[in-house]
């Protein structure tokens, strides 16, 4: 959904639109080549053929739509926990007009940010900094520095860039701890659950200054 909203709301002048976090992943892959969306929608597609194929013959791998409508509500639920344990809190300075009424950009904003950012901070650096400590520390530690600095990333990110918000320590702590509640959720309910609850949490944020 993601890749097709952004052939859909934005021409090739404007394609650069994206998430920070994307646009990171993209760079790096821009390394090898110079056409980013051709070759990673060729990866992604390749990928989950590969993984389809492999796991075709194993029942309990097989797609289910219950399971996965089940999943949806799970990171729904997640999302809107997210929302009021953090209601009440000045923790994102959006300029809200840029978004009034603009539901597609909206979903394609908070789309990117789900995905993007969870794969970057969760899948990626949180297991990386997982792998690193569990050399030196016992299990639960190296869990609860592996959570804490990941999360401190994922705040501070908020703050790069000329699109980057103004650092307020207060909206750091708070970002902060949504970084550690989302981590928790990936490391208990998995990598799709915590992204659907991103999408949520910041899909909800956006909306209510319109609603």
């Amino acid at each position: 959904m993601y890749e097709m909203l952004s052939l859909i709301l934005f021409d090739q002048s404007n394609f650069t639109i994206r998430n920070s976090a994307d646009i990171i992943l993209r760079d790096i892959l821009s390394i090898i080549t110079d056409n980013t969306f051709f070759t990673y929608n060729s990866l992604l597609l390749i990928g989950i053929s590969f993984y389809l194929i492999i796991n075709y013959n194993k029942t309990d791998d097989k797609f289910n739509l219950f399971f996965m409508l089940l999943m949806f509500f799970e990171g729904i639920t997640f999302g809107i926990i997210l929302v009021f344990l953090l209601n009440g809190f000045d923790f994102l300075n959006f300029n809200y007009d840029y978004y009034l009424y603009d539901y597609n950009f909206m979903f394609y904003s908070c789309l990117g940010a789900g995905i993007w950012e969870e794969v970057l901070f969760r899948f990626i650096f949180l297991n990386l900094f997982i792998l690193t400590t569990s050399k030196f520390l016992n299990k639960y530690s190296s869990l609860i520095m592996s959570v804490f600095i990941s999360s401190i990333l994922f705040s501070l990110f908020h703050y790069i860039g000329s699109l980057g918000d103004v650092f307020i320590l207060y909206t750091f702590i708070i970002r902060l701890f949504g970084g550690i509640y989302l981590s928790i959720v990936y490391l208990y309910r998995g990598l799709g659950i915590s992204m659907i609850s991103h999408i949520i949490y910041d899909f909800i944020l956006v909306t209510i200054p319109v609603i």
